[in-house]
């Protein structure tokens, strides 16, 4: 399908809450389109507010505007009100490398970590490449945003790493050593430091140690009366989790395996926890520009634990088990799928909360997936006809489609033709990479990129807008890498080269015959030349011994 004659917005483009001038880029569309009245051009105009919702571990077919057959309606709004996209990939594989490249714009490998930065006694890779060996510093996103002049904010799973220290204030760096750490001395080198003025997280999501939120580096106990003291953050995990009748999990205090976290915590509270959360930073946030007089914008980072395992669905999703106001626990029938309700319903609130301030028309909310479908052994859906990856071949942590094809919906506009700058209702066969949301907010604030930052990243503001043809590849490849980078691919038009651990091609896929990846044809003679080409461009491009300097994949954005 091509959007090149899209018809864009019309009328007055209106943010009570901007700040910033768009500039170049809103010139930028309305050269594209004759509908643009003359209120439309440059300098009339102001930026609009940012929402980055990341899933964690929701599959391409989880969804149902994607075929999936559990209810997300909220999310199947978005893609009605704007764009779908049928061939995004995550990063990587698996939640910690894909983390840091939809932060950084740029693939895990570049940090010096490839497989990512699971638990807290790994530095952040934003500071030192993961290794104080190798130079270089990585700017997030947030820092893109906040020198364009928004209030940026994180909440949710994290998996960055960071410095945790122990009772004499040393930096932990051991894993078998977390047991000494010290919650009362909070964490260092954190989001505060990288781009982001407000955070609430799970250092390592709902499913790893520490049990406990932080905010702004420091312990945020669930109940404000227990201390951040040895006594209330000592906690017993064999690695099951319990699910009681009336839908609260815990951790099981059984088995001999030390783990540490908040005495209240409870993972079936997480979702709620952290929507109230993003939620209030909303409120807050207008509510400090009406102090203020100013019209400043913010970037909201929602990174949410569903459906990350425990699938342990909250009972009542106003977090009041003793009423029923909005059932979660057995809506479905199962627990996977409950929390995928749940996610939805997480999608909801912040959509709710945007149009209830009257902002949700000038909110550019981005949708995906840190990577693929969870394996079927681990998952529970109560209709047995769901099917989380659809025909895609693996899934999460493998180098196939599976383990990287996802979601991805954009919405900017109220919806209608002639009120959306993205248009409603459109599908997208563009090839692009989660992480490309980086690039976009460059050239969205108008922000210069320097050469070593982003390195992977296209914008995807020409997809948007309806300016980039299908038949035009915004990348001309990408690389495919799995879960701790064992195994990696790399994909130019339908074509996806498989690369081994030893570095050695072993598989070629045509994806447009063959989305299933059934048919190797490495070993046939019309493909041999093609085979070698793509092959050393994947060994030139994902050199990790080389992770600062090599070259990058897509063009520096250049600010006009």
């Amino acid at each position: 399908m091509n959007y090149k004659n899209i018809r864009k917005l019309t009328g007055t483009y209106r943010n009570s809450y901007g700040l910033i001038k768009v500039k170049a880029v809103l010139l930028l569309l309305s050269i594209t389109s004759a509908n643009i009245s003359a209120q439309t051009r440059a300098g009339d105009k102001q930026l609009p507010n940012v929402v980055f919702i990341l899933a964690d571990d929701v599959g391409y077919a989880d969804l149902g505007v994607y075929g999936g057959k559990v209810p997300t309606p909220n999310i199947d709004s978005l893609a009605a009100q704007g764009m779908r996209f049928t061939d995004a990939h995550a990063p990587a594989a698996l939640c910690a490398p894909s983390r840091f490249s939809l932060l950084t714009g740029s693939y895990p490998y570049r940090n010096g970590r490839p497989g990512g930065s699971w638990d807290v006694n790994n530095s952040s890779g934003f500071s030192h490449n993961g290794d104080r060996t190798k130079a270089g510093r990585h700017i997030t996103v947030g820092e893109v945003m906040q020198e364009a002049g928004y209030r940026t904010a994180f909440f949710g799973k994290m998996h960055l790493g960071g410095d945790v220290y122990d009772k004499e204030g040393k930096v932990i760096r051991e894993k078998a050593k977390l047991n000494t750490m010290d919650y009362s001395r909070g964490v260092g080198d954190n989001l505060n430091d990288h781009g982001f003025d407000y955070w609430l997280g799970l250092l390592s999501g709902i499913q790893h140690e520490p049990y406990a939120y932080f905010e702004n580096g420091k312990f945020r106990p669930v109940n404000p009366g227990n201390p951040a003291d040895n006594s209330s953050t000592r906690l017993l995990n064999n690695g099951f989790y319990r699910v009681s009748d009336n839908g609260l999990s815990e951790i099981v205090e059984a088995g001999r395996i030390p783990a540490r976290g908040d005495v209240d915590y409870d993972s079936s509270q997480a979702g709620i926890i952290l929507t109230e959360g993003a939620v209030g930073f909303i409120d807050k946030h207008l509510r400090k520009n009406e102090e203020t007089g100013k019209d400043q914008p913010f970037m909201l980072y929602f990174s949410s634990q569903a459906i990350h395992v425990p699938h342990s669905p909250p009972f009542d999703f106003d977090g009041d088990p003793s009423t029923i106001d909005e059932q979660v626990y057995g809506v479905t029938g199962a627990m996977t799928s409950d929390v995928l309700y749940e996610l939805d319903l997480q999608v909801g609130k912040i959509m709710d909360k945007l149009e209830e301030e009257g902002i949700a028309d000038n909110t550019l909310i981005i949708f995906t997936s840190d990577n693929g479908a969870l394996w079927p052994n681990v998952t529970h859906y109560g209709d047995p006809e769901h099917d989380n990856n659809g025909p895609l071949r693996d899934y999460k942590a493998s180098v196939y489609e599976g383990g990287h094809r996802v979601p991805f919906i954009a919405k900017w506009g109220d919806g209608s033709e002639t009120g959306s700058v993205i248009p409603p209702g459109t599908v997208s066969d563009q090839l692009i990479v989660g992480h490309d949301w980086v690039a976009t907010m460059y050239e969205l604030t108008q922000q210069q990129m320097e050469e070593d930052q982003a390195m992977d990243s296209a914008s995807l503001l020409p997809v948007f807008t309806g300016q980039q043809a299908e038949d035009d590849p915004l990348h001309e490849f990408i690389l495919y890498q799995a879960g701790f980078a064992y195994d990696g691919a790399i994909r130019e038009g339908s074509l996806v080269l498989v690369v081994d651990r030893d570095n050695k091609a072993t598989e070629l896929y045509d994806l447009s015959k063959d989305l299933g990846q059934e048919n190797n044809l490495i070993g046939e003679e019309a493909y041999k030349e093609t085979v070698a080409r793509l092959h050393q461009k994947f060994l030139k491009y994902n050199d990790h011994d080389n992770a600062t300097v090599n070259p990058r994949t897509t063009k520096t954005f250049r600010a006009n």
